[in-house]
């Protein structure tokens, strides 16, 4: 007879339960791996908007509310990347009307542009033009001044939390709704004078964004 080796099972049920257990988890994880391949292609058609996916629903390493600061370009903000970082970390609302500050005065940039184009076009009619330009020019002066008032105390907040954290939270909290409060309102008034360029810029179609982004949070989640 022939001997059975150290440790086989005698029986013959577990030997087969675990060679079915093998074939099951064999498609599993080629179902996950075609998921995972699914997942970069549609990441790298989406490119910078599909890393933002990435690194909102699914990147494990978050550093505030399940996102990860990822720098972007402020054209029309002065603070240096780690304190824009900082104000994402400690003082979000704030950062988020940073970023549509400098989403109000690239618009600003571009109407001014478009009516010099104008003016330029028909030179007979300049005054007209002029006189239009004064009133954008008017507000986007008035949202740049608001918002250079703010970068001062952020600066100073963000260097005394480098020196001194507790200290630093503290004038966080004393001072951050001011100028979270401040911002929104210099925003207010810049967006009501934006808000005619903004309807008529192109719409994105319906559901497209959404849809691709409930469908990636459904597979994976």
């Amino acid at each position: 007879m022939k001997k059975k080796k150290k440790g086989e099972s005698k029986d013959p049920a577990a030997k087969g339960k675990s060679g079915d257990e093998s074939k099951t988890t064999e498609p599993k994880k080629k179902s996950l791996l075609k998921k995972l391949i699914i997942l970069l292609v549609i990441l790298g058609i989406l490119g910078g908007g599909g890393f933002f996916v990435y690194t909102k629903f699914f990147s494990n390493s978050a550093t505030k509310g399940g996102q990860v600061y990822q720098p972007v370009p402020l054209a029309h903000v002065t603070l240096p990347d780690e304190m824009l970082a900082f104000c994402f970390a400690r003082m979000p609302e704030l950062y988020d009307a940073l970023v549509a500050f400098n989403g109000e005065m690239a618009l600003f940039e571009a109407e001014i542009a478009r009516i010099d184009a104008v003016a330029t076009k028909y030179p007979d009619q300049k005054k007209i033009a002029d006189a239009q330009k004064k009133v954008w020019d008017k507000g986007m002066q008035s949202l740049k001044k608001s918002f250079e008032k703010l970068e001062k105390p952020i600066r100073e907040t963000f260097v005394l939390f480098q020196v001194n954290q507790a200290q630093g939270q503290e004038k966080i909290d004393q001072t951050a709704e001011q100028m979270i409060q401040a911002a929104n309102e210099a925003l207010e008034k810049s967006q009501e004078l934006t808000a005619p360029l903004k309807e008529a810029m192109p719409k994105v179609p319906e559901g497209m964004v959404k849809g691709t982004l409930y469908k990636l949070k459904k597979m994976f989640l």
